[in-house]
């Protein structure tokens, strides 16, 4: 069964991992989980402006 996702690695300041968690416990999520979506609508906004 081949894969249908794949894992990246990211850098970001220690302050910005301090607000990813801070903003995903207050959603009742993953921080993966919410940086994805943030991705996805940035990635579908890219798309529709072509």
């Amino acid at each position: 069964m081949a894969k249908t996702e794949t894992q990246i690695t990211i850098r970001v300041t220690n302050e910005m991992k301090e607000q990813l968690e801070r903003q995903a416990e207050k959603e009742r999520r993953s921080v993966a989980n919410m940086v994805r979506n943030v991705m996805e609508d940035y990635l579908k906004e890219k798309s529709g402006a072509d």
